[in-house]
């Protein structure tokens, strides 16, 4: 349609259900402590259900404080061509992806058309609010940075004109994943009075947690991710949409053109970054630092606690901000009303699926429209349990289904816990010799019970190609997919990995074992050179050898100074990585590490075995290190022992 109204035809009913379809469970019986939930968690069960069957749009611009025009669309629910009589909560999507495009011979499409939640939302009687940062999209001005100063405050200026609108209830709520889901959190730092609740899906409280785990760096991230937006920004692919009164578009264009003056996001990597205290000011005014990003720091905790709002956090297991994320549910448990949720997903997964779109209505319904659910009365964290792997078969022509697809058939299960992370019974494997048997790595050590009576080490120099494998979690994150088989994001069968660095395998299990929480890896190593990146993958291991991803983590040598985190973190080694904790790796001289994989829920089948390998490299995510070409490879030695040994605790239930 061209009229600025759009209808819920079947083609778009029919490309959202397919969506809610990718995701399927079986709701279940859960326990936490003594007591059973009855699971209402992931059903929706209000009786008024669907009524709308169509939207009316309208685009305009609204000033920020400062002047700035900011685009943005609003989506009024319709039946049968008519408004609603009684006013309505309004849900935001604050952006930085464009809010709506156009082609010069083509209608405008905008987020409902494309956007299951949207759909979902519109239907069930909610007004839809979706808005361009500014310096992006449509609306005018500069971008000083991922979540700059200036496109936080907007956040404000945007919620309470939304509450403002005739038409609006004066309740607002805010939904969105990724960067959209971390605009959530700086907005709640805003204290906006009409922001009632949040939907943060698989979003990070602290950038430099991400960017920089372990002072390690995701090169390819800020690739991927900076020249993707920067391209956004620019339009170089996409028109954004005008606003109506932007007949000739002439203004969009104007919008467009004040963007290339934007801080891009390879423009922040530069001397100095890899410092948490990182900062930098802008000529003519604008500044970006790392502490301005994070939400978890005590000032912006102190606020939020404040604010009332009820929070809901959407994570993944598979997710880049699977450890960070809970992380600040811990932080804010005392203060707000919140949730939590964990799937077996990646950052792109159970989007528009049947939990996915039962909570969110559910958190909604209580929030906005006053709807008293219970959904507060169930216990605050569902986190699901995985069984299997999530490995690509070796036969590409196999259809691998998405990570989306998880159901409970094969054992797995949602669980529901009061205690975040449950209390689990730390199982210590520690790196010996010998030989499993079992891979043909470098040196085919073993993982062991009990503590080894004598010291002893392996030396590896750093294969600059090894890799967790051609696709990743951190791929999924800039939007990235497997190449090789349609629509699956399951990740490398990893045994050819194994074979570029050192390995510790464990007997077969007696045994089935749950692993529920956050791995933490101590190791005591010596390096050739003065610095380098530790990378550690703890794997399962089937029955037929093949070497299944469970999880990973990564310290940088100079980074190993440990301190106490300033926020909750569950007892994890935190780094604070100021200059003046840094501390180069002297040759011939053992350094002990101690650094967290980032967080699981899967139960490992009886029979199989437990992997840990250790590299200096993952070539297609993060920065080679020391030597970024790749040639002045690293000697490193690992020592054994249980003196002066190393190890992995795993957190068991």
């Amino acid at each position: 349609a061209t009229d600025g109204k759009h209808c819920l035809t079947y083609e778009n009913i029919k490309q959202g259900e397919i969506m809610n379809y990718l995701y399927r469970i079986i709701a279940v019986i859960v326990i936490s402590g003594s007591s059973a939930y009855a699971a209402d968690f992931g059903k929706y069960t209000n009786p008024e259900a669907s009524q709308f069957d169509g939207w009316d749009r309208t685009s305009r611009y609204i000033k920020a404080e400062d002047g700035t025009r900011l685009a943005i669309d609003l989506f009024i629910p319709t039946l049968n061509g008519e408004q609603p009589a009684e006013k309505i909560p309004v849900v935001l999507h604050y952006t930085r992806y464009i809010r709506a495009t156009e082609r010069e011979d083509g209608p405008i499409v905008s987020a409902p058309i494309r956007d299951p939640v949207a759909q979902h939302l519109l239907r069930h009687g909610y007004a839809v609010a979706i808005a361009d940062a500014r310096g992006t999209g449509a609306s005018f001005g500069v971008h000083n940075g991922a979540f700059s100063i200036e496109e936080t405050a907007d956040s404000y200026t945007i919620i309470e004109w939304l509450a403002s609108r005739p038409w609006s209830n004066g309740n607002i709520g805010m939904s969105g994943r990724s960067y959209p889901g971390m605009t959530q959190y700086q907005a709640a730092t805003q204290n906006p009075p009409s922001l009632k609740a949040i939907f943060a899906e698989m979003a990070g409280p602290s950038g430099y947690d991400f960017i920089y785990r372990g002072g390690a760096f995701k090169k390819d991230f800020i690739d991927m991710w900076g020249s993707s937006t920067k391209s956004l920004d620019l339009a170089i692919h996409q028109m954004p949409a005008r606003v109506d009164a932007d007949i000739d578009g002439s203004l969009r264009d104007q919008a467009v053109a004040e963007h290339k003056n934007n801080l891009w996001a390879q423009s922040l990597i530069q001397p100095g970054s890899h410092l948490r205290n990182f900062g930098i000011t802008r000529e003519g005014g604008g500044r970006w630092s790392w502490d301005q990003v994070t939400t978890i720091d005590s000032g912006n905790i102190d606020i939020i606690s404040d604010s009332g709002i009820g929070i809901y956090h959407l994570a993944g297991w598979y997710d880049i901000y699977t450890t960070q994320q809970a992380w600040f549910y811990a932080e804010l448990e005392r203060h707000v009303s919140q949730k939590m949720m964990i799937g077996p997903w990646m950052h792109s997964g159970g989007y528009g699926g049947k939990v996915h779109l039962a909570e969110i209505l559910r958190w909604y319904d209580y929030w906005l429209k006053g709807i008293e659910n219970g959904v507060l009365d169930e216990p605050p964290v569902h986190y699901y349990t995985m069984r299997g792997n999530h490995t690509t078969p070796e036969n590409a022509a196999t259809v691998a289904p998405t990570l989306d697809e998880a159901t409970a058939e094969d054992g797995s299960a949602w669980e529901a816990t009061s205690v975040w992370p449950p209390k689990a019974t730390k199982v210590r494997f520690w790196l010996d010799q010998g030989s499993s048997g079992t891979v043909t790595s470098i040196n085919d050590g073993v993982l062991s019970y009990v503590a080894p009576v004598e010291v002893g080490s392996n030396k590896y120099k750093v294969d600059y190609t090894s890799t967790v494998g051609k696709f990743s979690r951190w791929m999924n994150g800039y939007g990235g997919r497997r190449n090789d088989i349609e629509n699956s994001t399951y990740l490398d069968e990893r045994t050819k990995e194994n074979q570029k660095g050192l390995t510790y395998t464990s007997d077969p299990l007696d045994e089935e074992m749950q692993l529920v929480g956050y791995p933490t890896m101590h190791m005591r190593v010596e390096s050739s050179h003065d610095d380098g990146d530790f990378f550690v993958y703890l794997e399962e291991i089937d029955s037929a050898g093949k070497s299944h991803y469970i999880t990973e983590g990564v310290l940088r040598g100079s980074h190993r100074k440990t301190s106490q985190a300033p926020f909750e973190n569950f007892g994890l080694p935190f780094h604070r990585s100021y200059e003046e904790d840094l501390a180069p790796m002297q040759a011939g001289q053992p350094v002990d590490l101690a650094f967290d994989l980032m967080g699981t829920a899967i139960t490992l089948d009886a029979g199989h075995r437990i992997r840990v390998t250790i590299t200096g490299a993952d070539a297609n995510n993060f920065a080679l290190y020391p030597d970024p070409t790749g040639k002045d490879a690293p000697i490193i030695e690992v020592f054994t022992g249980s003196h002066s040994g190393s190890y992995v605790d795993l957190p068991t239930l």
